[in-house]
């Protein structure tokens, strides 16, 4: 089984890969990793990706078809046989939720496995 992050490169992201960096370790499971966006594909420079991958994690390649992000991480989690789905969060207003609607509460709601999620540190924002 697998330890699978939904990844982007912000605060949030960053706290997620690290939380599944250590449940992976602590686990022993292997570690993959799930681009949410388009700027996560490459490691150009993305020093906390960079270091997962050089420790054995894995990079995901996005197939969207014309799905939303959310939707292609619970997909993964089923194909890859995820154990546990790693999500950064953060706050947001009500009326954001309404107009932007909520990934993380589409993947807590539709993954098929238990969704830990982190905040960001409040020194990473």
């Amino acid at each position: 089984m697998t330890i699978l992050v939904g990844y982007t490169s912000t605060p949030e992201g960053h706290a997620a890969l690290r939380h599944g960096v250590e449940t992976a370790g602590s686990t022993g499971k292997p570690l993959a990793i799930f681009p949410l966006s388009d700027r996560a594909e490459g490691t150009g420079g993305d020093a906390s990706l960079e270091a997962a991958l050089g420790a054995g994690a894995r990079l995901l390649e996005r197939d969207p078809q014309g799905r939303h992000p959310a939707e292609e991480l619970i997909d993964t989690a089923q194909e890859a046989g995820a154990e546990l789905v790693v999500i950064g969060v953060r706050n947001r207003s009500r009326v954001s939720k309404i107009l932007l609607g909520s990934d993380a509460q589409s993947i807590i709601l539709g993954s098929p496995v238990p969704v830990l999620t982190v905040k960001a540190a409040t020194d990473e924002r």
